[in-house]
């Protein structure tokens, strides 16, 4: 009995598991949905004018790989220069995928992407002279502005903040006016996860080490980004301009009207076959092209905080509503900074409420309504519900001898053996001690021809260090009626 065409409800999964079903059938662990299926392109930019970063080539390749499994096409801008100085001669670029112009002539030609990708695009203006050329002249920097601004998204990699050091906007861009200052020796590192629901960190451990080359940054962009992923400086040798306890290394923030998604790693040639760096950029580029969306969608407080401050209060009513909603975010970002997501989430409750109750003249209150709910979901993401169980479940009608059956099943993950009770309209069934990889398999007769869409509650408890420990999961399922 095939019962894998309808959802699936997976608990405490890291990674996208393929699971092989009766008939032939695969299970495959949920992943955020693109917005539409339309094919769409995007516009890789390795042109340098600095150190040429070995990665980019490797990059290129990679990016148009992934897009012909995911869905883009790739532009490349990368031409060959004779821009000369301590790294060498020039730059080779890459002739025979680079575009025979630049496409950065106005915001409208830059519009046809979903969004843009600075593969490490050095260009030498570290310095901060501002005679040294830059990697777009004012002109192309001003088409660039123009397509952020019109919407468009914009992924940076590694090097992404080694270039146009002379422009403050296009480090605001890259987040928080962080540049690249320095780095030590390439070595092995631990990143840590901050943001474990965005779609960009929703597939990486919690805990991850790699090989590659750290850099330092002129300023820590906390305060104005939503931090994906921090370096631990414990475990490796940061050298001169280490951060300290608090390295973000990763991030992503709304700007201006468009997205922007930042990685610092990624110098290492290798880094552009490992699988779990793919999957994060790829959905960092993703994310930035509109095409998936959750984790609070690196919204920040700042940003919301700013939304409720730019509130016409003129009426006596708006006034009250918006400095409780101030108030309010203040007492939930307070709670997120100690640590607190759960408490954070019950008061981002309390201000999403209270958006309700605004006048139409305030603002743009569906908006400030979104923002909020991104809050929540990012803080909901951080709170800990302690231990759980790894399990798949599914449910489905079937027919079997003119008969409609609810099939049910649910598949143990986890590592121990997990007692599980399904309860259903039509009755319940217990399962003890079911054994990792094995199922519990049940179907209910509903005696019923024609059967309306219902739920079902899948109960399972284990014992982990002494410890009981349940998860209970609503499965629903369409009906017949």
């Amino acid at each position: 009995m095939n019962l894998f065409s309808g959802t699936t409800i997976r608990r405490a999964v890291a990674a996208a598991v393929a699971l092989p079903v009766a008939g032939g059938a695969t299970l495959v662990a949920a992943v955020p949905a693109a917005a539409d299926d339309e094919e769409y392109k995007i516009l890789v930019v390795g042109e340098t004018l600095g150190f040429r970063h070995s990665h980019i080539d490797d990059t290129t390749l990679a990016l148009i790989d992934l897009g012909e499994e995911n869905g883009f096409t790739v532009d490349v801008w990368d031409p060959p220069n004779s821009s000369s100085g301590w790294w060498g001669p020039g730059s080779p670029g890459q002739p025979d995928l680079t575009m025979d112009s630049s496409p950065f002539t106005s915001a409208e030609n830059l519009s046809q992407y979903a969004t843009i990708v600075f593969a490490s695009p050095v260009d030498n203006t570290n310095s901060l002279n501002p005679a040294t050329p830059r990697l777009l002249d004012d002109a192309e920097l001003a088409a660039f502005q123009g397509y952020i601004r019109g919407g468009g998204g914009y992924v940076g990699l590694h090097a992404a903040t080694d270039t146009m050091h002379t422009v403050p906007w296009y480090s605001e861009l890259t987040g928080g006016g962080a540049r690249f200052i320095s780095h030590p020796a390439q070595q092995t590192a631990t990143m840590r996860v901050e943001s474990p629901a965005h779609p960009s960190t929703a597939h990486l451990p919690a805990v991850w080490e790699r090989f590659d080359e750290w850099y330092n940054y002129s300023t820590n962009p906390r305060d104005d980004v939503h931090v994906l992923l921090t370096l631990d400086e414990s475990t490796y040798s940061p050298g001169n301009g280490a951060m300290g306890e608090d390295h973000p290394i990763s991030w992503c923030h709304n700007f201006e009207g468009g997205r922007s998604w930042y990685e610092g790693a990624g110098h290492t040639d290798e880094s552009w076959t490992d699988p779990l760096f793919l999957e994060h950029v790829l959905k960092g580029i993703e994310w930035t092209a509109g095409k998936v969306e959750g984790g609070g969608n690196c919204v920040t407080f700042p940003e919301v905080e700013g939304m409720v401050a730019g509130l016409d209060t003129s009426a006596v009513g708006d006034s009250v509503i918006a400095g409780a909603i101030a108030s309010l975010l203040g007492s939930a970002r307070s709670a997120a900074d100690d640590g607190d997501p759960a408490t954070a989430v019950q008061v981002l409750g309390a201000a999403r409420a209270l958006v309700d109750h605004l006048s139409a003249a305030a603002g743009d209150r569906a908006l400030l309504a979104t923002k909020i709910d991104d809050l929540v979901d990012w803080q909901t993401g951080l709170v800990d519900d302690g231990p759980s169980l790894d399990l798949a479940a599914e449910a489905e009608l079937r027919t079997m001898g003119g008969k409609q059956y609810l099939a049910v099943r649910v598949l143990n993950e986890d590592e121990t053996p997990v007692d599980i009770t399904v309860t259903t309209p039509y009755g319940s069934k217990s399962f003890a001690g079911v054994a990792p990889a094995a199922n519990a398999y049940p179907a209910f007769a509903t005696r019923l021809v024609e059967v309306p869409g219902g739920e079902v509650t899948v109960t399972a408890s284990a014992e982990r260090d002494g410890e009981t420990v349940t998860e209970e999961i609503a499965l629903a399922y369409a009906g017949t009626a």
